[in-house]
């Protein structure tokens, strides 16, 4: 049985419940993943995407165009190359290394900058993964499409929410702490966990000491540093696609299609 299989299947019957864990990481990237290197084109959520990346060995991510309209599918294109060319009507994933990223909106405008260039976001990953000073980065979001983009790295963690700005810090290595994964969009399918006012890393805590809750969702906009921000959460990590929500997954959840 070829190893997509189960993959498409499970696309094509929505009733069908299938239990997968997600293995890979993905690092999320405003832009697209170049021309060429063309693995196909399905009609896909984020999180089904994933795992039909993760089945194929040459998959090194995959690309989608923004759209205005919301949507529980997307036209998803599978590339066997990772080199993002950067432009804010399109969105990719692509596979990570072993350290975990989380992404918000926003920069790190406190600690001490250890080093600021030009680079690709999967070259700035690198080099905040050899750094054990470095908690993250932070970069402009590109206005126009280019090859890379500005990224500044700090020793402190600590996010400013700001909408030109993006930024992705480590996942700290310690107990109960977990992975999660950004999608552009809101978690609709599942059971009601829990709704509240609070910040993105109160969320995460709550999420990570429920097993329970696959991920949760937050109004798009930005904040200011101490706002707390309306946070649903859900059993299901099935996302669709909506520009005017953000909704964080538990990389290690198990799936529910």
């Amino acid at each position: 049985e070829h190893p997509l299989a189960n993959a498409q299947l499970a696309a094509n019957c929505p009733m069908l419940v299938l239990f997968t864990l997600a293995l890979q990481g993905y690092l999320f990237q405003p832009g697209y993943l170049s021309d060429g290197n063309d693995l196909g084109e399905l009609f896909f959520d984020v999180s089904d995407a994933k795992k039909y990346c993760d089945a194929e060995k040459t998959c090194q991510g995959f690309t989608f165009k923004e759209t205005e309209e919301p949507t529980q599918k997307l036209s998803v294109r599978f590339k066997s190359n990772s080199a993002v060319t950067y432009d804010p009507s399109w969105l990719s994933y692509t596979k990570s290394g072993p350290a975990p990223y989380f992404y918000s909106t926003g920069f790190l405008g406190d600690g001490k900058e250890l080093h600021a260039a030009s680079m690709t976001l999967a070259d700035a990953q690198t080099w905040c993964d050899k750094n054990v000073k470095c908690k993250g980065f932070s970069a402009d979001k590109p206005r126009i499409s280019s090859d890379t983009v500005y990224c500044r790295f700090s020793d402190m963690a600590k996010v400013t929410y700001e909408g030109n700005f993006m930024t992705y810090t480590k996942v700290p290595k310690t107990l109960g702490t977990q992975p999660y994964t950004f999608h552009p969009g809101y978690l609709g399918d599942g059971k009601s966990v829990h709704e509240a006012f609070m910040t993105l890393d109160n969320a995460k805590m709550y999420c990570d000491a429920n097993s329970k809750c696959a991920g949760f969702t937050v109004d798009k906009q930005p904040a200011e540093p101490t706002m707390e921000l309306y946070v649903r959460f859900k059993s299901a990590p099935t996302v669709a696609y909506d520009q005017n929500f953000a909704s964080y997954v538990k990389d290690n959840v198990k799936f529910e299609l």
